[in-house]
């Protein structure tokens, strides 16, 4: 059971930590998290929601990474959306890290403030005013 829930979430996983962290950490962030599931004792099939948990799960280590590191890198090859424009996926690395993940989740994956917020491990309006901030930072690249 273990084995099917962590194949199906995997691959969003390992997309969110690398928006976050950059693609040298996010296999490690993502280990990390599962690591900490199971030596707390439980499983994954015990977590009442895992999608929910692990992305939060996700988002706290790599806010942990930050402050360990006093300076988290930008994303450095991030794997950008198809679709995005290349000038506006580089103003998005270059976000504090609660604004990258806001955007992620908002725009990229297409959540509401919150289905993010549950994500994030905080309030709805705050995802709502990360998202705000980060329109301010972006405003010159989206107008071009």
């Amino acid at each position: 059971m273990d084995e099917t829930i962590y194949r199906e979430l995997k691959g969003d996983l390992i997309r969110y930590a690398t928006v976050l962290v950059g693609p040298s950490d996010a296999e490690d962030v993502l280990s990390t998290v599962i690591a900490r599931v199971y030596r707390s004792g439980r499983t994954l099939s015990d977590l009442e929601a895992p999608r929910p948990y692990l992305m939060k799960s996700v988002f706290h280590e790599a806010m942990d990474r930050k402050r360990q590191r006093r300076m988290l890198p930008l994303v450095d090859q991030a794997v950008e959306p198809a679709d995005a424009r290349p000038d506006v996926f580089d103003a998005v690395v270059g976000l504090p890290i609660q604004q990258r993940a806001a955007i992620y989740l908002s725009y990229w994956v297409g959540m509401t403030s919150d289905e993010a917020a549950r994500y994030m491990g905080c309030r709805p309006a705050t995802v709502r005013r990360y998202l705000h901030l980060a329109k301010r930072k972006l405003e010159g690249v989206l107008d071009a």
